[in-house]
């Protein structure tokens, strides 16, 4: 189809123009046209294609190592990576880090290494740098990680990164976010041996063998390095125990009112985020927000993203606000714990229900565009 250009006696000739170069033509409405191009590309669905996913993962790992550096700068204590950096540094010298992390200790922490000794081994890469470099740069590698996840599912889906979960991460310079995003590059799933609660959830969620060559390979790098290592680890969370009483440190979500109801999202169980939502649950776990950051995976639209991110932040402030003016363990931990089912998992729950129950994985895994290999396909909705 062409349109006819209206020209007066003595302009130029008459032609006409086609539909394509009509648009871009001078008086013509491009602007408006590209403003909607802009705005489906960034509403779609579709996978983020590699250089500005790149791009954009490269821009939220700084981000994230940032909030770290800037809490490093303000807080004077050890982030909690510090102390697997530090258990590195103990690997390389011979000694037992269970006998070096703890209260009074070589690396005075308030508490026992509650990480197994394979979360050690995979920090020994960091052990060379100063405490808070080791920490920003583990922090910008997970943001990277996690970034890149969230983009499987197109641009919108970023948004979840500025949540108060992934924010909470970064503050404590944690593991959840690297891990996290073993849920689209299976790889990752090597480490999550480092931290068995998030990792046994992510396996349930998407098991592959990356999850099973990890923990063969760190675990037995660690029998080698020091055999009775369980024993330390298993003793040390004893002396944890104790240390907390009567408040008990670790605790399922599904124990608070409400949390019962996240296994709905087994009514879609063959879709790998609510299997993530039913495991993550019924983990006992350690009740802080960045535990809660697999679940900002769950999104698969920028509307979706949107809402999760939202109810997290209401969520903090309504710990936040009744709070007692002293701070009190037992009562912190119960309000963190009961916000993040009203605000984090029923809605990622409600999310789910509203999707088929379908298995995407294998009509994505023949058409993966990484190396080809089968458990590097990601999921997709």
């Amino acid at each position: 189809m062409t349109i006819k250009a209206l020209v007066s006696p003595g302009d130029r000739p008459l032609r006409t123009l086609s539909r394509r170069s009509y648009r871009r033509s001078p008086g013509t409405n491009e602007s408006v046209s590209y403003q909607v191009s802009w705005a489906r590309r960034f509403l779609s669905t579709e996978r983020v294609p590699t250089r500005p996913r790149v791009a954009l993962a490269l821009v939220c790992g700084v981000a994230l190592g940032l909030v770290t550096a800037q809490h490093n700068l303000r807080e004077p204590t050890p982030r909690d990576f510090a102390q697997v950096w530090f258990a590195a540094r103990c690997i390389l010298h011979g000694v037992n880090p269970y006998q070096a992390v703890g209260p009074g200790l070589a690396f005075d922490w308030p508490f026992p290494l509650l990480y197994p000794l394979p979360a050690a081994v995979i920090a020994i890469p960091f052990a060379p740098l100063a405490e808070n470099a080791a920490t920003v740069l583990f922090m910008m590698l997970g943001g990277f990680a996690f970034a890149w996840a969230l983009m499987e599912h197109g641009y919108g889906t970023l948004f979840a990164f500025a949540s108060m979960p992934v924010h909470a991460a970064g503050e404590s310079s944690q593991w959840s976010p690297l891990l996290s995003a073993s849920m689209v590059v299976a790889p990752l799933g090597l480490l999550a041996v480092a931290k068995p609660s998030v990792g046994a959830a992510l396996f349930v969620a998407r098991p592959t063998r990356w999850f099973i060559f990890g923990g063969v390979l760190f675990g037995a790098i660690a029998f080698a390095l020091e055999p009775r290592w369980v024993v330390d680890w298993i003793d040390a969370i004893r002396r944890d125990n104790a240390i907390w009483a009567p408040t008990v440190p670790y605790r399922a979500p599904i124990t608070f009112i409400g949390g019962p109801l996240a296994l709905l999202a087994l009514l879609r169980w063959r879709r790998p985020e609510a299997r993530l939502i039913a495991a993550m649950v019924c983990v006992p776990q350690t009740l802080v927000l960045y535990e809660a950051v697999p679940l900002m995976l769950v999104p698969r639209t920028f509307w979706e993203a949107a809402t999760l991110t939202a109810t997290s932040y209401l969520g903090h402030w309504w710990v936040r606000w009744h709070l007692p003016p002293v701070y009190h363990e037992r009562l912190s931990y119960a309000l963190v714990g009961q916000a993040m089912i009203w605000s984090l998992y029923l809605p990622a729950t409600i999310m789910v229900l509203r999707r088929r129950n379908v298995n995407a994985d294998a009509a994505r895994e023949t058409a993966a565009d990484t190396i080809g290999a089968r458990d590097l396909a990601p999921p997709e909705e």
